[in-house]
């Protein structure tokens, strides 16, 4: 008898577990988005180019001023997957946040069903805990969406999370958001065009000196190496979620 409970049990718990794998892997979630349009993803074309580019200044900013990471994502149908497990999974998946702090935020607007739904990581929890999250849709979002202005309802939404955020790590977004790109790629190249013609010319030959040696001596191993570092670096400087693992409360609403 002791036997045939604890295989009912054991089987239960596994028919539970591989259940929830199979709803998980159901949930079709776009690739992740890298380069400068990386903090809004409009799929359902409801945003103006204005729009989102204040939302992408915005979210940069606040990236670099707090390592977290703000991202609005609209689509046309959630095609019958619950909103809660959709943004919980597009959070998780994506990575949105850094990975230690996971301190991530997601804003899913679904036309169609007409369903809004703020996802947040762990790390800003006790930030925006699910009824202020509740309160930032019903005051900020809600009164435009039900009026068919998803532009303004959006960035409206947007910039009411972003000073929670900026409030929650004591730092001012008002002071010029950076623009990112300029700033990691534009210090090395002042640095470069500060030196001499002679000494840009000598650091040239020298370079094809040591590829030389190289190929001679070695078969090419570092200058491979060399490229391969300034090639992972490139991928780095287009942008990129910092690995969030996942959701800690937030709220939805419908219109």
């Amino acid at each position: 008898m002791r036997k045939w409970l604890a295989r009912l049990v054991l089987g239960t718990v596994f028919l539970l577990a591989t259940s929830g794998a199979v709803t998980s892997a159901q949930i079709q979630i776009p690739p992740a988005p890298t380069g400068n349009g990386l903090y809004v993803q409009d799929n359902a074309g409801v945003l103006a180019a204005a729009t989102k580019h204040k939302i992408n200044r915005l979210g940069a900013a606040i990236a670099e001023k707090t390592t977290a990471q703000l991202v609005v994502v609209t689509v046309n149908t959630l095609d019958g997957q619950p909103i809660e497990e959709y943004s919980r999974e597009l959070l998780r998946r994506w990575g949105i946040g850094d990975k230690t702090a996971n301190n991530g935020m997601l804003v899913l607007i679904s036309v169609q069903e007409r369903k809004a739904r703020i996802e947040v990581g762990y790390g800003l929890e006790g930030a925006l805990p699910d009824a202020k999250a509740g309160a930032v849709l019903d005051d900020a979002m809600m009164p435009y969406f039900r009026q068919g202005d998803y532009d303004r309802g959006v960035l409206t939404g947007y910039s009411a999370l972003a000073s929670i955020v900026a409030k929650e790590y004591n730092v001012d977004l008002a002071r010029a958001p950076p623009n990112v790109t300029a700033k990691k790629g534009g210090g090395l190249n002042e640095l470069w065009r500060g030196f001499p013609w002679w000494l840009q010319l000598l650091s040239i030959t020298g370079a094809f000196i040591l590829i030389a040696i190289d190929w001679a001596f070695l078969g090419g191993r570092l200058t491979f190496l060399a490229l391969a570092l300034l090639n992972s670096r490139g991928r780095g400087s287009r942008g990129g979620f910092g690995g969030g693992s996942g959701g800690g409360g937030g709220a939805g609403r419908g219109w």
